[in-house]
């Protein structure tokens, strides 16, 4: 998905919880279950991190940027549930990745994306974005926590700076063919 389509997605959940779960998997690279997951404890807002369980409960730290931190705190500010910053509408627990799907279904219905788009999508697109910006895919990997870079190299598509990079390169072989 483009920056334009994750921005319009987010921007049209309309629950401040399920819009700071998606927003977290955009913005840190969370996979849907660790964004749930999210607990007050794991903000470090003066280093700028989120703390990240993954699989394995392997532990990572992601960048947390200030405008996403502010936006969290508001979320937060809508519930002041103890434990978690995502919390479910009983306040029992954190919100059930279950319900997170089905709201970015319905909302990437609404926005005219193809079924084949899964809440991962936002994930992938973090990643993309950081590597559109000249971020080495060995740091991509650490930020994403895989143990392996070619679990990393499933996201290193054609990027548009690449792709044009590419074009220009072939462009410089080719000029020549059809003289």
């Amino acid at each position: 998905m483009t920056h334009a389509q994750c921005v319009a997605l987010l921007g049209a959940v309309c629950s401040p919880v399920y819009r700071g779960a998606l927003g977290v998997m955009y913005g840190c690279g969370l996979r849907i279950g660790e964004a749930a997951a999210v607990t007050v404890k794991d903000i470090d807002a003066a280093r700028g991190v989120i703390r990240v369980v993954g699989k394995g409960n392997k532990e990572r730290l992601a960048p947390l940027p200030s405008a996403l931190l502010a936006g969290l705190r508001r979320v937060w500010a809508t519930h002041r549930h103890p434990v978690w910053l995502f919390a479910n509408k009983r306040h029992s627990n954190h919100v059930d990745t279950g319900e997170l799907y089905k709201v970015f279904a319905r909302v990437r219905r609404e926005q005219g994306l193809c079924d084949a788009v899964k809440p991962h999508a936002l994930r992938h697109s973090f990643a993309t974005r950081l590597m559109e910006q000249g971020v080495p895919a060995e740091t991509v990997r650490i930020l994403l926590g895989h143990a392996s870079i070619k679990t990393t190299q499933t996201y290193l598509h054609l990027t548009e700076p690449i792709r044009r990079q590419v074009n220009q390169a072939v462009s410089r072989f080719c000029i020549s063919l059809f003289d």
